[in-house]
């Protein structure tokens, strides 16, 4: 409490045969409350009947710091905002990842619709996981301003207390968890049920086109056709229908099998390149 008091002088009037007599009086003001030391009060209300909680564990200060976060920002962003954030996620794990590592497996010319779905449903994971850890982040300090009760730590260690929320606290982190907690937790649940969707879509277009050009070994993509199911001591063997390189030399529809399973690219046996077509016809 602080007492403001100040001193005035005043000249009373002199009574008969004496000289003037000087008093003094003192003026005391009304005593006022000492104001918060903080820089500013948290919501609308005095930051003392949180005083219990750490400032860094008060939940209305946990939604602040959400907000100023790099990452976590983004779920309080305007939804195109919002929506440019993820594109650019996944173009930039599209570019330098998931299109790098589909290159393995699909030749972008001859087969662009399947290295884009390749491509695409790697990237698109990684916007899933960037979002799941955005709303794990504003679930957690949305519980905690809908609650009437939230745990502490005083020092951290192991010195869990519970701090019961006075009315005026609870309806603040009421009002501030149902107006800007739960629309954001609401946008984020949209984007992960979309991207469920779109994974599954991709994932499952992608495994009809595979199945659908899968050769007979049930292998697709680049060098699908080049998998030797024989090895011998004097060559290879691609074709499941040859089963000696003798074939190859007096069956026709065995050579033409062997070719196709080669992509059109002779095999090497032993010494020498043999070509899998049918040898000429003696006149």
């Amino acid at each position: 409490m602080q007492c403001l008091g100040r001193a005035t002088r005043s000249l009373a009037l002199p009574a008969r045969g004496r000289g003037p007599v000087l008093r003094r009086v003192v003026a005391v003001a009304r005593a006022k409350p000492e104001k918060s030391t903080d820089q500013a009060l948290q919501g609308g209300l005095d930051p003392y009947l949180e005083v219990a909680v750490p400032k860094d564990q008060r939940p209305v200060n946990q939604l602040a710091e959400l907000k100023a976060d790099p990452l976590y920002s983004w779920g309080a962003l305007e939804q195109g905002d919002y929506v440019k954030r993820l594109a650019g996620v996944w173009s930039f794990f599209f570019a330098f990842i998931g299109g790098p590592i589909a290159y393995q497996t699909f030749e972008p010319v001859d087969q662009p619709l399947e290295w884009f779905l390749s491509g695409t449903t790697g990237a698109l994971v990684v916007v899933a996981v960037v979002v799941i850890r955005i709303y794990l982040g504003w679930s957690y300090v949305g519980d905690r301003l809908l609650s009437a009760a939230v745990p502490y730590e005083e020092t951290g260690w192991y010195d869990g207390e519970m701090f019961v929320k006075p009315p005026e606290v609870l309806m603040r982190d009421r009002l501030l968890g149902t107006y800007e907690v739960k629309p954001v937790l609401s946008k984020l649940r949209s984007t992960l049920v979309g991207s469920a969707g779109v994974l599954l879509a991709t994932a499952v277009l992608l495994f009809g086109l595979i199945k659908a050009g899968s050769d007979a070994d049930g292998m697709y993509g680049r060098g699908a056709a080049r998998v030797p199911r024989q090895i011998l001591t004097d060559g290879v063997l691609y074709s499941s229908r040859v089963t000696d390189l003798s074939q190859l030399a007096t069956d026709d529809d065995a050579a033409a099998a062997e070719a196709e399973a080669q992509g059109g690219v002779p095999g090497d046996y032993g010494a020498g390149c043999v070509l899998t077509a049918a040898p000429p016809v003696m006149e």
